[in-house]
């Protein structure tokens, strides 16, 4: 027999061999848990994720990229947080936000004294402080040079504390841009910017997780400011 067919031979039986032996080594992997992994047991479960987070977390964890959901669950799937600690890290996050956006916004608007149109409500409410101020000394000295009766200098009264009043709000509205002035205080202990100390400690431990995304930054940063817009709105009317 010549070396070639020898050679053939032998690969051909080499060939037989390997096609026999990949199946078996498949099934030996699958029985006795050697052989690859499932792709099905890679992949996390969003929906029971989701499902166990709530209120603030919940909008938030729904409004991430498909991608920030993924690396959430995945701190979850792998015992670093529990899914009740990720909800609490998340509203601790979201009212940490808020509270950002909502003295930005306070900021923004004392900044805007500096502004053309700063200037130009600058200039009105001086308007109205100097009006109040005439329309006072001017009422006081009618009522004191005509002799009026008693009954009569009461309504006059009357009538100049409702039209101060009305030179007041208008100079509040001014001052505020719109709103009373009130609608930049937050009180402490409003759930809504401040998170209790259970919240804090998650969000401490997921911080210390030290997961860095610029999506989940910008849609954290969008909620908190479309939230803090609403509640000046809405507060503001009180």
């Amino acid at each position: 027999m010549k070396i070639s067919d020898i050679s053939a031979s032998l690969f051909q039986v080499t060939a037989a061999a390997s096609v026999q032996a990949k199946p078996a080594t498949a099934k030996a992997g699958a029985k006795d848990g050697t052989g690859p992994v499932a792709s099905t047991n890679d992949k996390v479960d969003l929906s029971d994720l989701a499902s166990a987070l709530k209120g603030d977390a919940r909008d938030l964890f729904k409004n991430l990229s498909a991608d920030d959901r993924t690396s959430l669950g995945k701190i979850v799937s792998s015992g670093a947080l529990s899914a009740d600690e990720l909800n609490d890290a998340l509203s601790s996050a979201l009212k940490s936000e808020r509270k950002k956006a909502f003295w930005q916004s306070a900021k923004e608007d004392a900044d805007a004294g500096g502004t053309a149109d700063g200037a130009a409500r600058q200039q009105s409410m001086k308007a109205i402080s100097d009006r109040m101020e005439s329309t006072l000394e001017s009422r006081y000295a009618a009522m004191d040079a005509s002799g009026m009766s008693p009954e009569d200098r009461l309504a006059a009264l009357s009538k100049l504390s409702g039209d101060l009043k009305d030179m007041q709000d208008s100079w509040d509205q001014l001052a505020g841009i719109g709103m009373p002035m009130k609608a930049y205080t937050l009180k402490g202990g409003d759930e809504r910017f401040f998170a209790t100390s259970k919240e804090q400690a998650a969000g401490q431990k997921f911080a210390d997780l030290g997961l860095r995304s610029g999506s989940f930054d910008k849609v954290i940063s969008a909620l908190a400011k479309d939230f803090s817009q609403r509640y000046l709105t809405d507060e503001g009317a009180y």
